[in-house]
């Protein structure tokens, strides 16, 4: 069940009854037989129960669970692996295990490091540490069985997941802190957590920072409120996280057996892993010697998501305000340290107004950041240039933004201009030598403007269209700072929306007619720029999943196709026109202006993005 790099994980709760071992059976076998899953995991001690207390020292429960355990491997109809909590007895010495089963075989077996012993745990009663076992491998009926620090990898899939119990997460030192250096990419958490007032978000916190420092997925369960309450009530959080985000998380309480599934993307894990040097560099401080115990997850064609995909991954699902809040200060501040750092008699700022999504927003940040320094904002020269395909809406929305701000308005016809300019080189043709004449007759006045009042050019180009190409070469591709180029267009869109809701809802009607008007440079008649280049919120998934995912072509029709319910061959159209525009067009961001990195990505050639501008990729 493995596609393109995806593999599909669940977290499972089943409603246990604490030392009813033939009942636990039949709700793990229940769960087993409706998971679509390629890996599950189930809680601490799931046969038997996890507070079942003295009863670990029967000889007879020990070995009902033993039995119990190979009869769920033997009825099973499940292929994949799955991740049990058993009780084992080794050589007279009671161990708190979690078995890893594929296909009637089990895998391998793994002790408990740490053994809580304070409060409300008394695990040192029962059983014993598996922490620096010398035990490679141990009997189990009737095979050597692989035991103590294990690593299971599908080598060709790219696939290492490691498994760890309960309190290993809460050590300083973690079992999978040593395994992610070992290379795991992938770790399951068998749990049997009591709850209180404050613990869940903990919980969270912890298991997301975990799969931050270790690069990696973590998947966590736990055993709910069927365990005994007489002293404590038991979490059924079940939370799914992939390198520090939040994937999927369910309540502290089922009253019934629940199962949490999501999709991971492995190869995307192991892009992030290839790019951070400190993880290369702490590989010197592995501290345990790995069993790698291989195994093969079978491929399909027919992978279903379990959520459908973001068609916005920049902005997460649940459109988070503060990531939004966020991201306007580091615009605002970005400038105002850029406005502090020039002379007094130099830091007017000089910006062209098209009345488009990125001048707009360009626009709105200069007069924040001049309100927040007790500027005025006629020290925002804020310059109209319409040329002869200038339409009467963006020309009529430019002068109603500048007005409704206070700015210092000018307005500065070009036709004239590019006109003798165009006769001075003989060109008379509507084409791209007449687009690009106007971009950069505009960037001329907005330049000589800067030197003649004391000021600097505010560059307005977003990430989108760094990212395309979509700017004019020593046009409006240059500037003395580019406020919006950490954005990609589907960003802007959101900030401008923001702000319309919030700070500048006087300039409400003005901002939602430049949100719902056609995007179009107007560099010539009835130009709209997604008809020429594709819709931008498919262009801004393809380059955040090749990007920020480091997807190749491929893989990205295939997510197209999903994302957007495209066919093969539209799907196809947008991802090479993508790659053909993003990879023939690195010279337009070698020589890219200075700005703000908001997002993962960045195209600066200085702050993240490296590459030769005649490399050739096909």
């Amino acid at each position: 069940m493995y596609k393109y790099g995806y593999i599909k994980v669940s977290a499972a709760t089943p409603q246990i009854s604490v030392g009813d071992i033939k009942h636990n059976k039949k709700e793990i076998l229940s769960i087993l037989s409706q998971s679509k899953a390629s890996i599950i995991v189930f809680p601490e001690l799931t046969i038997t129960g996890y507070t079942s207390s003295d009863l670990f020292y029967q000889e007879a429960f020990i070995s009902e669970a033993k039995i119990a355990l190979k009869e769920i491997m033997d009825e099973t109809t499940y292929d994949g692996v799955f991740i049990i909590g058993v009780p084992l007895d080794l050589y007279g010495i009671l161990y708190n295990c979690a078995v890893i089963i594929k296909q009637k075989k089990i895998l391998g077996i793994i002790p408990k490091h740490y053994l809580p012993n304070y409060q409300e745990f008394y695990e040192k009663r029962w059983f014993h540490s598996g922490f620096k076992t010398t035990m490679k491998s141990i009997k189990l009926f009737g095979e050597q069985v692989p035991f103590g620090y294990l690593i299971f990898e599908d080598a060709e899939n790219g696939i290492r997941f490691g498994v760890e119990i309960c309190q290993d997460l809460w050590a300083a030192y973690s079992p999978s802190d040593d395994m992610s250096l070992a290379g795991a990419n992938l770790f399951f958490n068998l749990s049997a957590s009591t709850e209180r007032v404050g613990k869940p978000i903990v919980r969270k916190t912890l298991v997301l920072d975990h799969s931050r420092k270790q690069m990696a997925a973590y998947i966590y369960t736990s055993s709910g409120h069927f365990e005994s309450s007489s002293e404590v009530v038991y979490s059924s959080q079940k939370i799914i996280a992939n390198q520090g985000m939040l994937v999927a998380e369910s309540s502290s309480f089922d009253m019934n057996s629940s199962v949490l599934t999501a999709d991971i993307d492995i190869s995307a894990i192991n892009y992030q892993k290839r790019q951070d040097s400190t993880y290369r560099d702490m590989h010197m401080l592995i501290q345990n010697e790995y069993q790698f115990i291989p195994l093969t997850f079978e491929t399909t064609d027919d992978f279903t998501f379990e959520t459908p995909i973001n068609q916005k991954p920049f902005i997460t699902d649940w459109d988070n305000l503060e990531d939004v809040k966020l991201a306007n200060n580091l615009q605002v501040f970005g400038l105002i340290k850029r406005l502090e750092s020039l002379p007094k008699n130099s830091n007017k700022i000089i910006i062209g107004i098209s009345g488009g999504l990125d001048s707009a927003l360009a626009l709105l940040v200069s007069h924040q950041a001049m309100i927040k320094i007790g500027r005025d904002p006629k020290d925002i020269i804020a310059v109209t240039m319409p040329a002869n395909v200038t339409s009467k809406g963006s020309k009529s929305a430019a002068i109603k933004l500048m007005e409704g701000l206070g700015v210092t308005l000018m307005e500065i016809p070009i036709s004239k201009s590019v006109d003798l300019h165009l006769k001075s080189i003989a060109h008379e043709e509507k084409d791209v030598t007449y687009e690009n004449a106007q971009a950069r007759m505009r960037t001329l006045i907005l330049m000589d403007l800067s030197n003649k009042h004391g000021g600097f050019v505010l560059g307005t180009g977003d990430l989108s269209e760094i990212a395309m190409g979509w700017m004019t070469y020593n046009g409006d591709q240059m500037s003395m700072y580019g406020v919006n180029s950490g954005l990609p267009k589907t960003w802007v869109q959101r900030l401008i929306s923001y702000h319309a809701e919030n700070d500048y809802k006087h300039l409400s009607v003005v901002l939602n007619k430049i949100l719902s008007a056609p995007i179009s440079p107007e560099l010539l008649e009835n130009q709209d720029t997604e008809k020429t280049i594709g819709r931008y919120d498919v262009n801004d998934f393809i380059l955040y999943y090749h990007l920020e995912q480091g997807a190749d072509e491929e893989k990205i029709i295939w997510l197209v196709e999903h994302a957007f319910a495209f066919d093969y061959k539209e799907a196809k159209l947008y991802v090479d026109r993508f790659f053909k525009r993003f990879y023939t067009q690195q010279f337009k961001r070698q020589t890219l202006p200075e700005g703000p990195k908001i997002l993962g990505i960045s195209l600066s050639p200085r702050g993240q993005y490296r590459m030769p501008s005649d490399v050739k990729r096909k």
